[in-house]
């Protein structure tokens, strides 16, 4: 229920819906003065959640302090899904900009610095249930000939807080006991938060890596201050996401 809910009301944290309402509220209004005020707050919630600069500060505030990793090697490495789009009636897989998570990880597997790698991902989907993103995934390795072996392929979770339960059970399932076990959760910066409150309260001590980071050093450039981005916008929706995400999960105690 929890998961059917958190997807139907998504929409709710879209910067969009409430520009998309405005603007309707604007068309139907029949007072000249309220139109006017409307229009006011239009431009500047245009100005405010397509400014680039002021998105960067906030994410700031989100998005963990880079870290270096603890130790130079981990029994295991932990990767949340989230990164493919598969098109089941061309059979085609696409990978988003979250496949950083999965491109941080291949390197630290193959000098060893990772001795195995868990991909924890089941489907995202309400309507297609049947698209395992991590059987997707483990297909496609196959087809550019990376050996999977060192692998574990977790297919029930369906968002974070599964991610770290399944993660907790299939660990169990194969070590019994991995409380000795160091390691590595990886997932994109703005997830990390949420991700890692998760995993701690299923009693999984845990170091990340952050990938996909999308703030670096402060820029006072004129168009990156001044100048609106519809792809501004878009990146709005994924903060306020995990912003919704992680308090409903403090709320329901999942956290």
């Amino acid at each position: 229920m929890f998961f059917i809910l958190s997807k139907t009301l998504a929409f709710l944290t879209s910067p969009f819906t409430y520009l998309f309402g405005l603007i309707v509220w604007i068309l139907i209004t029949k007072k000249d003065k309220r139109r006017k005020k409307l229009i006011k707050i239009v431009f500047f919630f245009l100005f405010i959640f397509g400014n680039n600069f002021i998105l960067d500060e906030f994410v700031r505030l989100w998005e963990p302090a880079v870290e270096k990793l603890e130790y130079s090697e981990y029994d295991i490495g932990i990767v949340l899904g989230g990164m493919i789009n598969y098109d089941a009636s061309n059979d085609i897989i696409r990978f988003n900009s979250s496949a950083d998570r999965l491109l941080q990880a291949l390197p630290l597997l193959k000098n060893g610095t990772i001795e195995t790698l868990l991909f924890s991902g089941g489907s995202g989907d309400i309507y297609h249930p049947e698209n395992k993103e991590s059987l997707i995934l483990k297909r496609y390795l196959k087809t550019i000939n990376i050996k999977t072996e060192n692998w574990i392929f977790e297919t029930k979770s369906r968002n974070t807080y599964e991610n770290a339960l399944f993660s907790k059970n299939k660990l169990k399932e194969i070590y019994g006991d991995f409380s000795n076990k160091k390691i590595l959760l990886i997932t994109s910066s703005r997830h990390m938060r949420r991700s890692i409150s998760c995993f701690e309260a299923q009693g999984i001590e845990v170091n990340y890596l952050s990938t996909n980071r999308y703030v670096g050093d402060r820029k006072f450039e004129f168009e990156h201050c001044l100048i609106p981005s519809i792809e501004v916008l878009a990146s709005w929706n994924h903060l306020l996401h995990e912003l919704c995400g992680y308090f409903s999960y403090w709320l329901t105690g999942k956290i």
